[in-house]
């Protein structure tokens, strides 16, 4: 496409822009605003009205916003990411490379080399659970009653010899002790998973964990029945309902108000990522592919997915699949976590040079 050239297309159509990224558009009477030179590709099946707009004329699609995003440090520090410390701001150390959740009071819950650390929104930080106790933490959910789940791989060893780690699930409840929710739920042993996945809570309890080693999205009830919820566990980009779909590691999890899933998985095109959506019978839709393999996800209220270009900048989706990217000059690290507020904040977490939580607005 040429600058300031539009075409109307059917559902199905894609736009596949010179940085890479590739929408795919699905229902009717939207507009996707993309790069110049995008090839704009309409299967031959297309039988529904050509109605959805696609425009070089204003925003352009993966470019750098012409508003650059707000960058606020919470809490770590720039050039280090030794042994996690608690504090307040920039005395706080942290590993880094865990992943974040927020409770209903704004503080962000973080996994950090095995321990569960809360920050608060004026930077002080605390450790909930020191390292691998229990468990270690990496996946994070927390629920509409402020309690925190986590998987990952239980301390406990379940088998000898070879010693192996359980993945499982435990919940710390807003009063009370340590439980587990599903010990060594995995029953895979072709690839046996360690749980190390992102992890989401819908509103009635149910967990959703990105099962990577099994090309999966398995899900279990609040008594810890697990089930496959997507994915037939061959490797895969394939489009479908459950396990009729096929996933390519997937590796973070984000739901949104309606309890629709998003998740990132390995693009069959080589050295991207792909975001997908599951709505709640369980059919999978491929939405974009951009960035890199392994990068993070969320979803604010009004149902915009954010990620990375896999680095340190935040790519956006909005619900017409127009693609923006926002430079945000973070130095600390790439960023390895992203979680949504009400209002539309994200809260990243970096690693590299040093280890970081951050506030970014728009």
């Amino acid at each position: 496409m040429t600058q300031n050239s539009s075409v109307l297309v059917p559902s199905g159509t894609t736009v596949s822009s010179p940085n890479g990224s590739i929408v795919t558009i699905s229902g009717t009477s939207n507009t996707v605003y993309t790069q110049v030179g995008a090839t704009v590709s309409v299967p031959a099946n297309a039988t529904g009205p050509a109605n959805n707009l696609v425009s070089t004329g204003q925003a352009t699609n993966g470019a750098l916003a012409t508003t650059p995003a707000t960058v606020s440090v919470i809490a770590g520090s720039a050039t280090t990411n030794l042994a996690p410390v608690d504090g307040s701001g920039a005395s706080a150390i942290f590993w880094g490379g865990g992943h974040l959740a927020l409770d209903s009071s704004g503080n962000i819950i973080a996994s950090d080399r095995g321990a569960l650390r809360k920050v608060t929104q004026a930077g002080v930080v605390t450790t909930l659970v020191p390292g691998y106790q229990p468990a270690d933490w990496e996946g994070l959910a927390i629920d509409s009653s402020g309690n925190i789940y986590g998987a990952g791989s239980s301390a406990q060893l379940v088998s000898s010899p070879p010693a192996t780690w359980g993945a499982s699930i435990y919940q710390l409840p807003v009063t009370g002790a340590i439980k587990g929710i599903a010990l060594n739920w995995e029953t895979s042993t072709t690839n046996p998973s360690i749980g190390w996945g992102g992890l989401a809570v819908d509103g009635n309890g149910n967990l959703y964990l990105a099962d990577g080693p099994n090309n999966r999205i398995v899900k279990f009830t609040a008594t810890g029945v697990m089930s496959v919820f997507a994915g037939s566990g061959t490797s895969g980009g394939g489009d479908g309902i459950g396990t009729a779909a096929t996933l390519n590691n997937p590796t973070d999890l984000a739901i949104d108000a309606n309890g629709n899933l998003y998740f990132t998985d390995s693009s069959t095109n080589q050295g991207k990522s792909t975001i997908r959506k599951i709505t709640a019978d369980g059919t999978v839709s491929s939405i974009a592919t951009l960035g890199q393999p392994g990068i993070p996800i969320a979803v604010d209220p009004s149902g915009k997915i954010y990620t990375t270009d896999g680095f340190s900048n935040i790519v956006r989706v909005d619900s017409k699949g127009s693609v923006t990217t926002f430079n945000t000059g973070i130095t600390s690290g790439f960023i390895t976590s992203i979680a949504a507020d009400a209002n539309g904040n994200l809260y990243v977490g970096t690693r590299g040079l040093g280890a970081q939580i951050l506030k970014i607005s728009f």
